[in-house]
């Protein structure tokens, strides 16, 4: 899938738990985070033939999409295993997001739309990505003779058997999160589609060594989970990488940017 001096690069494995009503989580979801960096080679591995490698071991690969100019996206799937392949702004930089199926500790739930790590968002504090209420898990009854008494979940105006907070959507609305980040003293995130202009750091001596360091980096929140984009770009006599995405505890924009030196 690269290059022999292209070689795949684990920058980050967790484990994400997977909860219902109680602290206690009801399962978890293995993930890791892969990249390989040609920096500003432009003959190295592209997304289109990792996806073709991806698709002569078998697996069932989606057309790549672009969030944004220059940059593309797409997913890999073999059973019920999912990667998410993106490609930055800039030759040679590709990531890779592998997730399990959630893996049940007791009752076999149905599995939740969303994690820490799968969501393009907050997940809801109260049904905590599932969408459905956690009272009556779905049914929209609960108790009474034979367990047909009505849960308080049929009235509210997102309709039986949802989460009313989150209107079924499994993640929070955007006053929630506003709301959520002024409880942990943080500013309003901003809005729009702009790469934020970080001031640049240096130390680090290749793109996927400033990526490994973004990836330990936590938000203000405490939460590291973000889906990174980047761009990679020349300046001057170096090379600029710059990293940025939405923190998934709390939506801040999260932004950083590094000099690197030409190879």
């Amino acid at each position: 899938m690269s290059a022999p001096d292209r070689v795949p690069q684990l920058v980050r494995e967790w484990t994400d738990p997977v909860r219902l009503r109680d602290p206690a989580p009801v399962g978890h979801r293995f993930l890791f985070l892969v990249c390989v960096s040609g920096d500003d080679r432009s003959s190295s591995t592209g997304i289109g033939d990792a996806l073709d490698a991806f698709t002569a071991a078998g697996w069932s690969t989606s057309r790549p999409s672009s969030e944004h100019p220059g940059e593309s996206v797409a997913t890999a799937r073999r059973e019920d295993f999912e990667a998410r392949v993106y490609a930055g702004n800039g030759p040679g930089f590709l990531t890779f997001t592998g997730w399990t199926p959630v893996v049940y500790t007791g009752r076999q739930w149905g599995r939740p739309p969303a994690t820490l790590s799968t969501a393009h968002g907050v997940l809801c504090d109260d049904c905590h990505g599932w969408g459905v209420c956690l009272l009556c898990e779905g049914r929209a009854y609960t108790g009474g003779s034979g367990g047909y008494g009505r849960c308080s979940c049929a009235a509210n105006n997102s309709g039986p058997g949802t989460c009313a907070e989150c209107a079924g959507r499994g993640l929070l609305p955007a006053e929630a999160v506003a709301w959520k980040r002024r409880r942990y003293g943080l500013p309003d995130a901003g809005g729009g589609d702009a790469f934020p202009q970080p001031l640049p750091e240096d130390g680090h001596g290749s793109n996927a060594g400033a990526f490994a360091d973004v990836c330990q980096r936590s938000c203000a929140c405490g939460e590291f989970r973000c889906f990174w984009r980047n761009i990679l770009s020349e300046a001057d006599d170096h090379l600029l990488s710059r990293f940025a995405g939405v923190c998934q505890g709390c939506a801040a924009r999260r932004a950083y940017a590094f000099r690197l030196p030409r190879p």
